[in-house]
């Protein structure tokens, strides 16, 4: 805690068993996920005012193998 703003970084777990509704669907693969997530609690007056909690997209779809084509998305 730094005044008034705590700040933690949990770990999200699981495992791929459902479909993943993005703009398309991506089914499931079983693939077991564990990455860390900064979140930060902004307080005022002891009340929280705002909350972040930053999701690490691409170490997510690394972990459940459905990386995106880099290569393509810039023309190479």
């Amino acid at each position: 805690m730094n005044g008034d703003v705590v700040s933690i970084e949990l770990s999200i777990q699981g495992t791929f068993l459902g479909p993943f509704h993005t703009r398309g669907v991506i089914q499931p693969t079983g693939a077991k996920i564990d990455f860390p997530t900064p979140t930060s609690w902004y307080l005022r007056n002891g009340k929280v005012e705002k909350f972040d909690c930053h999701i690490a997209f691409t170490t997510l779809y690394a972990q459940l193998g459905v990386l995106p084509d880099y290569a393509s998305a810039v023309g190479n």
